[in-house]
């Protein structure tokens, strides 16, 4: 190319870039081949790449890598040392996590108005929050073998029965729902759910009844299957897992109210790609896509006009009565996090014997 072609072309570029909808425009925009999300692996990741991940670039053309070698903590930590070059577009996390998320100042805000975003208004607030909005839900119960239990628990403060010494299993404190022992030893002791001493003092009780501390779901859900554990704390959605994989048990709304459990989806701040995020959100909340959970994992989609999209033996098990909606507690996920660090170290004194 000389010198006259190279000014006349440099000079069509610059004049098209001027021009909305022109050549410089489509390069100003082009998309990337693939966006980026932190989630969980396993056949939690698995099923996103099935379901959401190959709708999204069917309908965009672009592809989804995950990253699925950090727990949610990590992602955040992750999220935020790139805020100044950020490498990831989304995150998954649970609901304990966020207000970690949002404190450290990492998600970009979601916006109802955005034309990507046409199924977030349509999401209750209760799964919901400025830059993050769950895609499944389900409620934290008891779970038990009625083989290897005389009398069926009603409440979580049956756990503290002599009955289940050495036979309870339990999160350890690194677990997701970890931290949920303290204001569930506060339910089981009569006193307002934010006892945090009322919910050690169980704990310590709790401690002396020898229970099996797992150190994630699946360490749970064993135990319950292969007779270790006779009672423990698990999801309505999961006890349907563990009958699936041979085991014996039944699920139980304690009387004190079940604990809600929210999983789903933000922007990573700073994005390079937030139009795409914004997309790829929108499926994630999408009622015809959604059922995939309850049919890999009987959770609950989000989205009100989900259910009606399953079979009828699905929606049985991922739906609550309303008696049991309005009983459904949901925690104060700002205050525990806040606690997070200082309740980490007390349990470990307190399991540790200290």
């Amino acid at each position: 190319m000389n010198k006259r072609e190279f000014l006349k072309l440099a000079g069509s570029t610059a004049a098209a870039a001027a021009v909305p909808g022109s050549l410089g425009a489509a390069f100003a925009q082009a998309n990337p081949a693939s966006i980026s999300m932190m989630t969980w692996g396993g056949l939690w990741g698995d099923g996103m790449a099935q379901n959401v991940d190959t709708a999204f670039t069917a309908a965009t053309g672009v592809g989804v890598t995950q990253d699925r070698g950090s727990s949610p903590v990590e992602r955040v930590t992750k999220l935020k040392i790139g805020l100044d070059n950020q490498i990831y577009d989304l995150v998954q996390l649970h609901d304990g996590v966020v207000p970690l998320a949002e404190a450290q100042g990492v998600l970009e805000e979601l916006d109802p108005e955005s034309e990507n975003l046409g199924y977030l208004a349509d999401i209750p607030d209760r799964f919901r929050r400025k830059g993050w909005v769950a895609m499944i839900y389900s409620a934290l119960g008891i779970i038990y073998n009625p083989d290897l239990v005389k009398t069926p628990p009603k409440s979580y403060a049956d756990l503290w029965s002599e009955d289940y010494r050495g036979a309870i299993v339990l999160p350890e404190i690194s677990h997701s729902i970890g931290t949920y022992i303290i204001p569930i030893g506060a339910l089981a002791a009569g006193k307002d759910i934010k006892d945090t001493e009322a919910g050690f003092e169980k704990l310590r009780e709790m401690v002396d009844l020898d229970p099996i501390w797992a150190k994630d779901t699946d360490t749970i859900m064993s135990s319950l299957i292969n007779g270790d554990a006779a009672v423990g704390l698990l999801y309505k959605s999961q006890t349907y897992t563990v009958l699936e994989r041979g085991g014996k048990v039944e699920w139980v709304f304690p009387e004190e109210g079940a604990i809600s459990y929210l999983s789903g989806t933000g922007i990573a701040k700073n994005t390079k790609n937030k139009a795409l995020a914004e997309k790829y959100v929108n499926l994630t909340i999408d009622p015809s896509l959604q059922g995939w959970v309850a049919k890999t994992f009987n959770y609950a989609g989000t989205h009100p006009d989900t259910l009606a999209t399953l079979p009828v033996e699905l929606q049985e098990r991922v739906q609550f009565s309303d008696a049991e909606v309005a009983r459904i507690i949901d925690l104060d996920q700002e205050f525990m996090s806040a606690q997070r660090g200082d309740w980490t170290d007390r349990w470990n004194r307190i399991v540790a014997g200290g």
